[in-house]
């Protein structure tokens, strides 16, 4: 008896040793990936570009699957994919977008972006022009290297 608890001792040791090099492995991998304020300003004005340019491609890359705005008068919440449809059939264009206030706040992999912008929407069949003032928060995660939007919330800006 004396030599099979000799025996499975060295062997339960090696097993727990092996099971804690295994946990420090995967605490590793949950370190996240940092993101910066220059990181996260240049992912908004590359979504800002897209607006001005009219060009809905580049929203693919800035939009993550799980991109959710909120923010409609009605309470709805719209999605990557509807809002890329939205914007590639439009009947107007973005002539000017303008931010004021722009505040970022960093979190390991997590940028808030928080900030009030103007923006100068003109209709394409008759040319009107509407004039929209929001006050926003965008939520930018970094995976993989890559930085996109995850979250979006605006609400408008009355003048009285």
């Amino acid at each position: 008896m004396r030599r099979l608890i000799l025996f499975l001792m060295p062997l339960m040791i090696g097993f727990s040793c092996k099971e804690v090099k295994n946990n420090n492995k995967e605490k590793k991998n949950l370190v996240t990936e940092k993101i910066t304020e220059d990181e996260a300003l240049h992912l908004l004005h590359k979504w800002t570009n897209a607006y001005l340019t009219g060009n809905a491609n580049p929203l693919h890359e800035v939009l993550d699957d799980s991109w959710v705005y909120s923010g409609s008068t009605n309470g709805q919440t719209t999605d990557k994919v509807a809002t890329i449809e939205e914007f590639s059939n439009a009947d107007y264009k973005f002539h000017d977008i303008e931010y004021q206030e722009l505040d970022v706040r960093l979190f390991n992999d997590i940028a808030i972006v928080r900030g009030s912008e103007r923006m100068v929407i003109v209709s394409k069949p008759d040319k009107d022009t509407t004039t929209l003032k929001l006050r926003f928060t965008d939520v930018y995660k970094k995976k993989n290297g890559k930085i996109k939007a995850i979250a979006t919330h605006s609400s408008p800006i009355i003048e009285e």
